[in-house]
């Protein structure tokens, strides 16, 4: 051998002859290999990445990722044969290589059920049901609409046919896009705003009791009992376990929600009604109606007199009365107000008219009081033991009578005489 082919020899193959090296040297680079097998890659991908649909986006970008340079080396493995069909054979198909990895990284299986664009039907009634009770209820409950806050509590029934078949951590609803777009609005865990609110949801408990406390508060308020808060201290201690068992039962099982967060909406309405008002506690109107200042006749300070109808020894009733204490004032039982189911109203003020007046009571379709003529009244007259001995009486200085004799005395007594106070100018 010649040196100049030694030479051209260790120079390699390229270097051998000008013309001949060029189809030598095209097999050496792999990159049509890869070109061939990256549309199998893709397709392999694209079938893994629908079967953990229903995962976070996250952690199916993380298993994507790991699973791409899987298949990318097996890929250059497997050379011009790296097919779909291939791949397959080596890993199985893309829902059976899926489902390890879900269990691999600690997740459930896929639901049986994927949603369909009808399947998603009962749980948007379901939540447009929650909602609806929700804000109807707590919005009746401020305007003191106990028929309205009773109809938008048939609103859960929209949720009766999800809630019956759908389990209880209800998959059916989080899977919504709406409810998936407000937990992904949660502040970043770590964040300042995610230690208040995880700070706030630690006082649930606390919130479990004050509920109890308000419910109680609302039994008396609501069917217009008088009572004190002792009475309410005794039915909290009967609602605050209910209440504590209810917050843990939908933690566990979040179907409870369709019942407690509507009940959670009417206790922060009555409480702040209570907060407005300044009342220390729902039923404080109704506990003690005479424990301040205010116009009217109170009998043991529990009972408003609300008219007086004033009949003789022999039990007829007597009309044009007036009434006065011991020091000469007139007696007023008029309370200037009228009650019904929570609401009042106030009187027209008038001059004092002689009795029976008859009384006041609370128009709902007008929302102010109205008079209401004396109705029959059937009374027993209480017979004296012993005939009273007619004492004289001096009217006092703050008094003023005018004595008129009658025309006619009766022919069995003495004579009567009837004391009349001077007519009242308007």
């Amino acid at each position: 051998m010649s040196d100049q082919e030694k030479k051209q020899e260790s120079a390699g193959p390229t270097a051998a002859k000008g013309e001949e090296a060029v189809p030598t040297t095209m097999p050496i680079t792999e990159a049509p290999t890869v070109k061939v097998a990256r549309p199998a890659v893709e397709d392999y991908l694209a079938g893994i990445r629908g079967e953990l649909a229903d995962l976070p986006a996250t952690e199916v970008s993380e298993i994507l990722d790991d699973v791409g340079a899987h298949l990318s080396e097996l890929a250059a493995e497997l050379g011009e044969g790296a097919d779909t069909a291939a791949l397959t054979a080596r890993l199985g198909s893309p829902s059976a290589y899926a489902a390890e990895l879900r269990a691999a990284a600690g997740y459930p299986p896929k639901p049986a059920a994927q949603a369909a664009p009808a399947s998603s039907t009962p749980a948007r009634l379901a939540l447009i049901g929650l909602l609806v009770s929700t804000v109807g209820m707590t919005l009746g409950t401020l305007a003191f609409e106990p028929a309205f806050v009773l109809l938008c509590a048939l609103a859960v029934l929209l949720a009766v046919p999800l809630l019956t078949r759908d389990g209880p951590r209800v998959p059916s609803v989080a899977a919504l896009p709406a409810v998936q777009n407000f937990l992904n609005a949660r502040p970043k865990v770590g964040s300042t705003w995610r230690s208040s609110t995880d700070f706030v949801a630690s006082l649930q408990p606390a919130w479990w009791l004050l509920r109890a406390f308000v419910a109680a508060g609302l039994v008396f308020a609501v069917f217009g009992t008088s009572t004190g808060l002792t009475a309410v201290l005794l039915l909290f201690l009967v609602v605050a376990p209910v209440s504590v068992l209810l917050g843990f039962a939908s933690r566990r099982d979040r179907r409870w929600l369709w019942a407690v967060v509507p009940l959670n909406g009417v206790a922060a309405a009555a409480m702040l009604l209570v907060a407005g008002s300044g009342l220390a506690s729902p039923v404080q109107e109704y506990s003690s109606p005479a424990s301040y200042s205010q116009p009217g006749l109170w009998l043991d300070g529990a009972r408003e007199i609300e008219d007086i109808r004033p009949v003789d020894a022999q039990g007829q009733p007597l009309s044009d009365i007036y009434l006065f204490d011991q020091n000469g004032q007139a007696i007023d039982v008029s309370s200037q107000r009228c009650y019904e189911d929570g609401r009042s109203s106030y009187a027209p003020s008038v001059a004092p008219r002689p009795y029976p007046r008859g009384t006041s009571q609370f128009d709902p379709t007008t929302g102010e009081c109205r008079h209401v003529p004396p109705a029959p009244l059937v009374v027993a007259v209480p017979q004296p033991t012993a005939q009273p001995t007619a004492t004289p009486m001096t009217a006092p200085p703050s008094m003023s009578v005018a004595p008129q004799p009658t025309t006619a005395p009766p022919a069995s007594g003495p004579p009567v005489t009837t004391v009349k106070p001077p007519p009242t100018t308007g």
